[in-house]
């Protein structure tokens, strides 16, 4: 008995194969691109002062350091993802690294 086959690209609406979701300049927020989530988030970041170094220009991915303990803590500006932290965003993150 020989299986069917089908066509992927037909069976989610695309005819052309392509993804109509991805798109590498925006993560996150659909409504806002990368590069101005990024641009915000150094902005913040330098207007408190706080150690900070871009490692990912295309996901958003930062190295900052609490000012406390000069812990490293990961940021991606793209999701406001806080590595080991459940809050998201520049301002919850600005919060943590000036406690």
């Amino acid at each position: 008995m020989e299986k069917s086959k089908t066509n992927n690209n037909l069976k989610s609406g695309n005819s052309k194969g392509s993804n109509p979701k991805s798109n590498s300049s925006k993560s996150g927020n659909a409504k806002t691109p990368m590069g101005e989530r990024l641009h915000f988030a150094i902005e913040q970041l330098k207007k408190y002062n706080i150690e900070h170094s871009l490692k990912n220009e295309g996901s958003g991915h930062l190295h900052c350091r609490r000012k406390s303990d000069d812990k490293l803590i990961q940021f991606w500006a793209g999701t406001g993802k806080i590595m080991e932290y459940e809050e998201r965003g520049i301002h919850n993150l600005i919060i943590i690294l000036t406690k």
